[in-house]
């Protein structure tokens, strides 16, 4: 055998053994949560940041917790329990082993993003999550010392930048850790981009920060690191809005032409090969992938075409993280939008009864729908509210209240504790599709919907809102409305 034929094979073999699967632990404790949900996700992208889930599971009471899932890269993760949440990183193959804990005082103000805090029960010092958090920690740290010349836009501040890359560098080099320098770097582009960025020839005599020089520092011959979401923040952040200017140039009309009139893939590709910086192949489709996302919506361009181009990638790419953006985003563009107007998506979840029901089952009668779980304080009191409305409106209306919490058990306690609660409960069950559908982003959501199933309010107004929240719509007026025109 040839010895470029044997190294060939030999990095291929090294390469495909990099990317096999390794089971990864996540454990710990969270005794302050006992019997509380706890959900382990990711992002099956950070283009567009669809969330993949990787396990549920109920906190033992004695606090313990445990997931095992394959990973085959470093992914950040995250845990969530009811509104709280925290993430970290993860290794193939590794254990984790944390102490999750939740402070009052640390999240006070925080009303949608709370934080759980995070303690690893052996911290090694060298460990990704550890080296991670000291950049962070360290990188806080300067900001703070120079928030005033950030703020001012002063261009020393590029200096001082540079300077503290450099130093951040150096001390983090005896790790040999090349996610953890990406990191860096890109956190720090991510920065740079928020200063003074121009393509202004004049600007280069006065020092200021030129996109151009960024592009050669951070991307001009450089790999693609998917994972890394300082690597994607940085790269959606330096090309927002660049692939629609482009197309809309005289320069750029071969673009658009080859999206509106020509749904070519392959024509829009050789459209994009004329600009220098996009000579890189993986570079340009991922540039062309990101750019689609952000004219999906756009009146300038023809949406059933962008979705023809993106199956022909989720087809024929060579680049499988390529064939996953795609995907998502026709996900995204074809999924239908939710509001007032619009049909109410259909579902067929189960009851108390462990019988399958349907949307569509309850056509004719108006139905004012709930999305509640257990852990929501909101959702308890205004239970005993919905129950006054219920007797109010019965035979003319239909109450559906559709539980979130993960396990089925927690619905069906909840009713054996409630018998006067008598309407319509149902179970959110293993596929969370249903939250997305109804754009359900906090507990408890309403909606009220027609006989004809179409969305007549949404939000709609909570049980008793209009005498403890007079701001919000009053459902009780709105309900009578609906079954009296």
């Amino acid at each position: 055998m040839k010895k470029t034929q044997f190294l060939f094979i030999l990095s291929f073999l090294f390469f495909t053994s990099s990317l096999i699967a390794s089971t990864t632990t996540v454990k710990g404790n969270a005794s302050q949560f006992k019997g509380k949900e706890l959900e382990l996700f990711t992002y099956s992208d950070y283009i567009t940041s669809k969330k993949l889930d990787l396990g549920f599971t109920s906190i033992k009471s004695n606090g313990a917790f445990n997931f095992n899932f394959e990973a085959s890269e470093v992914k950040k993760v995250y845990l969530k329990i009811e509104d709280k949440i925290t993430s970290f990183f993860v290794k193939p193959g590794e254990v984790y082993n944390l102490n999750l804990s939740y402070s009052d005082e640390m999240n006070k103000g925080r009303i949608y993003d709370k934080q759980l805090s995070l303690n690893f029960s052996f911290p090694v010092p060298t460990e990704l999550n550890q080296q991670i958090g000291k950049f962070n920690r360290n990188f806080d740290s300067f900001i703070a010392k120079n928030r005033a010349l950030f703020e001012k836009r002063n261009h020393s501040i590029e200096v001082k930048l540079k300077a503290f890359q450099i130093k951040m560098l150096k001390e983090f080099e005896k790790v040999n850790a090349h996610f953890i320098t990406d990191y860096i770097n890109y956190s720090i582009a991510s920065t740079e981009t928020s200063l003074d960025v121009s393509y202004k020839k004049t600007d280069i005599k006065k020092g200021n920060n030129i996109k151009a020089k960024l592009y050669l520092s951070y991307l001009d011959k450089k790999p693609v690191l998917y994972t890394n979401p300082e690597y994607i923040t940085f790269f959606k952040s330096f090309f927002r809005g660049e692939f629609k200017t482009l197309s809309l140039t005289v320069e750029g009309f071969d673009i658009s032409k080859a999206i509106n009139d020509n749904a070519s893939y392959t024509d829009l590709l050789k459209a994009l090969s004329k600009y220098p910086f996009l000579e890189n192949d993986e570079f340009k489709n991922l540039f062309m992938l990101n750019g689609l996302l952000e004219v999906s919506r756009s009146k300038y361009f023809t949406k059933k075409n962008i979705i023809r181009i993106l199956n022909e990638v989720k087809a024929t790419s060579k680049y499988p993280n390529h064939k996953v953006i795609a995907a998502n985003i026709i996900d995204k563009m074809t999924k239908r939008k939710f509001g007032i107007g619009s049909t109410a998506p259909g579902f067929e979840l189960k009851n108390k009864d462990n019988e399958s029901i349907s949307l569509n089952s309850f056509k004719g009668k108006p139905v004012y729908i709930n999305f509640w779980t257990n852990w929501s304080i909101p959702s308890q009191k205004e239970m005993k509210i919905m129950q006054l409305l219920y007797k109010k409106y019965k035979g003319k209306i239909e109450f559906i209240s559709i539980c979130a919490d993960n396990d089925f058990i927690k619905m069906t306690t909840f009713l054996s504790k409630n018998e006067a609660y008598n309407w319509s409960f149902l179970h959110v069950g293993k596929d969370k599709t249903i939250l997305s559908n109804y754009s359900v982003a906090t507990f408890p959501t309403y909606v009220l919907i027609d006989e004809d199933l179409k969305v007549v309010r949404f939000p709609a107004g909570r049980p008793g809102g209009n005498t403890e929240r007079a701001t919000e719509a009053n459902i009780d007026k709105d309900i009578y409305e609906l079954i009296n025109q």
